[in-house]
């Protein structure tokens, strides 16, 4: 009479493995079937970044993404002028007319306004000269001259008029 109750015993596990491998199977195959929407990926930079971010700033919401931008019909050239955009309202008056070389200065350039990209990049911030509201150095080419970024506001992409590449106003 102990040997039946041992291979009732042994076959209740096995029964109970059968049933869940079935119900875990007919859920999987559910699962597949479902409409799924589809999920846009980023990449695998701006993974790292707002991993790194939520690591050294926990408990900080993540900042809003600013409000896209109107695009613009592109004009005859593909630079734009400061003249392009609207004054801000902390912005000095309108440029003078940009001194001449001297021995004593450098060299100043206007800068202009890069074609519009919806890219994400790290670009680096001009740094303003002393003492000149509105002139900057290029942070690509610091002992070319002065950068004229006056009507510009501040966080504004520029390009920069001696290498060419873009960097932030200041």
């Amino acid at each position: 009479m102990v040997e039946p109750m041992r291979t009732l015993h042994e076959t209740i596990p096995q029964r109970m493995s059968t049933v869940k491998n079935r119900i875990l199977i007919g859920l999987t195959i559910a699962a597949l079937c479902l409409p799924v929407n589809p999920v846009l990926a980023g990449s695998l930079g701006d993974f790292f970044k707002a991993l790194g971010n939520s690591i050294a700033h926990p408990g900080q919401n993540r900042k809003p993404k600013p409000p896209p931008q109107s695009k613009r019909p592109k004009t005859k050239g593909s630079e734009q002028n400061a003249a392009d955009y609207p004054p801000s309202s902390t912005a000095p008056p309108p440029p003078t007319p940009t001194p001449t070389a001297t021995l004593s200065q450098p060299s100043v350039r206007l800068a202009s306004a890069p074609p519009q990209k919806n890219s994400k990049r790290d670009i680096p911030y001009a740094i303003p000269v002393p003492n000149k509201p509105g002139f900057v150095t290029s942070p690509y080419a610091p002992k070319s001259g002065y950068v004229d970024v006056r009507g510009f506001p501040s966080g504004t992409e520029v390009k920069d008029p001696y290498s060419g590449k873009i960097f932030l106003t200041p």
